[in-house]
């Protein structure tokens, strides 16, 4: 019974983490319902833990990746050569915290149908997305221009931010459609992945737009050969969808493969950036951006400069002026905070999301299809992380660990058979 408190609380934690509901409903704030649900999980899978003689965390990979983040992270904080102080600040928070999600969701979810209720809980919470992308839209509530804000009290901040979320989440909408066994829910959860193509289009985010293409290249022959009818009706959704994308958004996508040309191109480190548009100005920033922060990594590929580096106090402004601030690609910008180390870290969380997908579709294949899918789920999830993340500033952000901790869960949850379901382990998943 302490066990399955203790996966409640989590669950909670989560979904609290996805839709911040204490930052729409301020009354909530003195009432710490984050920390309550934490430190309840926490208590409670303890007690549990001693009375069933278990271990109190699960050694496996993703939970040995995060122990490691936290502690170099922490040995950043301390030695950083650009640390004006140690004191606890949002990123040593955000790597904390996140970390621990990712251990509990390791530690806890010890059964396949676990596994299964993380995802569900983020699928749930994220309806609070879709929920508020429409309403806004239908609002006329836009971030800049025709672009879409998302709900800003939840985990959300930025148009691209929602998008790239937005498009992590479409291969889960489409998994619980087809697995579902009641005919209104499955074409609910369809309604819903057609309704979040709509809001990562309306958000005019050409890396969601980018994210979006490359994961449908795969979703659409995996789908359509099992749904020919509903592939039809989306098909046709989508492209009224298209026509009612407003025509600011429809600009900036049409300036991508400039865009792409820009960003490729040699840098030009003395370009004149006031004769640029908006689009063209944002390219060249990002192209500059990423090659200080590279320079700037190998001039300090131990630790890098700290994970809440004062650029202001230490940044060589000739040497490379564009690295100060955020550094709008997750690999770079780990590699900021904590050198080769930290990208280290980050391609090894990403690899547990896909490579533990992959594994688990794999050994699963012909003998429990839901599961199978439920791998290939995870494996696409990571793919929208490898595109998105190309563009994003936030490499320890909460889905990405609880992710990387479900895939490592559920891995180990087949491999000793750890199920409820009435089936027998294959070889080669006992293997």
């Amino acid at each position: 019974m302490a066990s399955l408190w203790a996966f409640r609380f989590l669950l909670c934690y989560i979904a609290i983490l996805c839709v911040q509901p204490q930052n729409r409903f301020t009354f909530l704030h003195p009432m710490h319902i984050a920390d309550i649900s934490v430190v309840g999980a926490l208590v409670l899978h303890f007690l549990s833990a001693a009375q069933e003689g278990q271990r109190f965390i699960r050694l496996g990979p993703a939970t040995v990746t995060a122990l490691l983040l936290v502690f170099f992270s922490m040995i950043s904080l301390y030695i950083g050569p650009w640390q004006s102080n140690a004191n606890w600040n949002g990123n040593i928070d955000l790597i904390v915290k996140n970390s621990l999600v990712l251990i509990m969701v390791e530690a806890m979810a010890f059964t396949v149908q676990r596994v299964w209720a993380v995802q569900a809980t983020l699928l749930l919470s994220t309806l609070w997305w879709v929920k508020g992308g429409l309403r806004l839209s239908a609002s006329g509530a836009t971030y800049a221009g025709d672009r879409l804000m998302g709900p800003a009290v939840s985990l959300i901040e930025n148009p691209n931010g929602f998008a790239y979320l937005m498009t992590v989440m479409i291969p889960l909408y489409l998994y619980f459609y087809q697995k579902s066994n009641r005919w209104y829910l499955r074409y609910a959860f369809l309604a819903v992945a057609l309704a979040s193509v709509y809001i990562v289009l309306e958000t005019g985010s050409r890396t969601g737009l980018i994210a979006l293409l490359f994961v449908g290249a795969f979703l659409l022959p995996k789908y359509g050969s099992q749904h020919k009818v509903a592939l039809a009706a989306g098909g046709l959704i989508v492209f009224l969808i298209v026509g009612l994308i407003s025509p600011g958004n429809i600009e900036r996508f049409k300036s991508i493969p400039d865009s792409i040309r820009s960003f490729f191109a040699d840098a030009d480190e003395g370009a004149d950036m006031g004769g640029m548009t908006q689009d063209e100005q944002s390219a060249y920033e990002r192209k500059m951006k990423n090659k200080h922060t590279w320079k700037l990594i190998k001039d300090y590929p131990l630790f890098g400069v700290g994970v809440n580096a004062d650029d202001k106090a230490f940044l060589d402004w000739e040497k490379y002026p564009f690295a100060f601030g955020q550094v709008h690609n997750e690999i770079l910008y780990a590699g900021k905070q904590m050198g080769f180390i930290g990208m280290g870290l980050y391609l090894s969380l990403m690899w547990n999301v896909f490579w533990g997908g992959r594994r688990v579709q794999k050994a699963a294949k012909g003998w429990w299809p839901a599961v199978e899918d439920l791998g290939w789920t995870f494996k696409m999830q990571a793919l929208v992380f490898m595109v998105g993340g190309f563009f994003s500033p936030v490499p320890w952000n909460p889905l990405f660990l609880t992710l990387a901790g479900s895939a490592s869960a559920l891995v180990d949850n087949l491999r000793k058979g750890s199920y409820t379901r009435n089936v027998q382990a294959s070889p080669q998943v006992a293997a």
